[in-house]
């Protein structure tokens, strides 16, 4: 199974801080690339901590830079209804 299709799956039971999700990849390359293929798509929707929704227009300061300071436990990933159709 795919990280992307592995993050879908995991979120099914709920969401996920970007540090869990982080794990289910092999490096911060392909975390960053699965991680933006699945928000332009879609399937999960990227919150802080507290709910609110991060607007697609902040997404690239999450993953233009591999050496950025964002702490990844301060967000989290939801599944829409679109990423859990293409699990079910």
């Amino acid at each position: 199974m795919s990280p992307e299709l592995e993050t879908l799956d995991q979120l099914l039971g709920g969401d996920l801080s970007l540090a869990i999700i982080r794990t289910l990849y092999p490096d911060d390359d392909r975390f960053r690339q699965g991680l933006t293929g699945l928000l332009h798509s879609g399937d999960v929707r990227l919150l802080a901590l507290g709910g609110d929704e991060i607007p697609s227009w902040r997404w690239p300061e999450f993953f233009a830079d591999p050496a950025a300071s964002i702490d990844l436990d301060h967000f989290k990933l939801r599944i829409t209804k679109q990423g859990a159709s293409k699990i079910t």
